[in-house]
């Protein structure tokens, strides 16, 4: 496959390969344990987290990877990183609009971030996206490891944040989400 990539990190050979429906539960199980610490800072308890990652859940979130996988057309691009074992240690998914880029998901496991993993998923999702264009995504405000690593590939925060309903707690605890934005080629101000 043309977009696909070896390299060395950890001591383990990675590959990068362009996902496919058979990943989903590999990259369910990656979006779990990645996403925990971002519910423990907003003050969920061990006991929601572990009922919103509980295993039929995993499976149920597996399931729909899977379905949203099968409908993928050119307009979607997802890569996953594995390790030497076929693990999935990392993933971004991307779509391409009619006038913007959307970042959807970069997921990397604890163990493997600041490696340069994630800017290797990165510039090879965004070597496909339409670089005219402007690229946003959403992120945990919390996040500032992630929004300090966006902000050196380009991005800065735009003034749009808002809580979504579907990261909320028993307790009420939500989490915000920040908007981000590279601007493209094309961009005018």
């Amino acid at each position: 496959m043309e977009n696909e990539k070896t390299y060395e990190i950890k001591s383990n050979k990675v590959e990068i390969l362009k996902g496919i429906a058979e990943d989903a539960e590999g990259i369910q199980a990656l979006v779990s344990e990645a996403s925990k610490g971002m519910y423990r800072l907003c003050g969920w308890t061990e006991k929601e987290i572990d009922d919103h990652f509980s295993p039929k859940k995993i499976k149920d979130g597996a399931g729909k990877i899977r379905a949203a996988i099968a409908t993928f057309t050119e307009t979607n691009i997802l890569f996953v990183a594995k390790d030497d074992s076929g693990r999935i240690i990392g993933c971004c998914f991307a779509e391409k609009q009619d006038s913007i880029n959307k970042i959807e998901a970069v997921y990397i496991l604890p163990d493997f971030q600041g490696l340069g993993l994630s800017k290797k998923l990165f510039d090879d999702t965004y070597n496909l996206l339409n670089q005219d264009n402007d690229t946003f995504l959403d992120v945990f405000s919390l996040n500032s490891k992630a929004i300090n690593f966006y902000k050196k590939l380009g991005f800065s925060e735009t003034k749009n944040k808002h809580f979504d309903k579907k990261y909320a707690g028993s307790t009420g605890a939500m989490l915000e989400i920040t908007e981000m934005v590279l601007f493209g080629k094309k961009h005018t101000i």
